[in-house]
């Protein structure tokens, strides 16, 4: 199987690999003649992008005011003096 050339799989494993993802609706399969040829469904990828997108940003953003927090953390204090 041509899809199994590239990577340290098996021909079988590959096709469970395919599998899951068909079931998933991230790919179809049809059929030409012997082969099985697949296509990547773009919409459920958009979508799950779209879902996760969310999550960058809360995260991204935490991590954000933890930086600022850790900085503020390791720069020592300075007291000012009154004459």
């Amino acid at each position: 199987m041509e899809l199994a050339k590239p990577f340290a799989m098996s021909q079988p494993a590959i096709s469970r690999h395919l599998q899951v993802l068909e079931r998933a609706g991230l790919i179809s399969r049809g059929r030409d003649a012997q082969k099985r040829p697949c296509r990547i469904e773009a919409q459920p990828l958009a979508e799950a992008s779209g879902w996760l997108e969310g999550y960058r940003q809360f995260w991204e953003q935490s991590f954000e005011r933890l930086d600022t927090l850790l900085e503020e953390m390791q720069t020592p204090k300075r007291k000012g003096r009154k004459r």
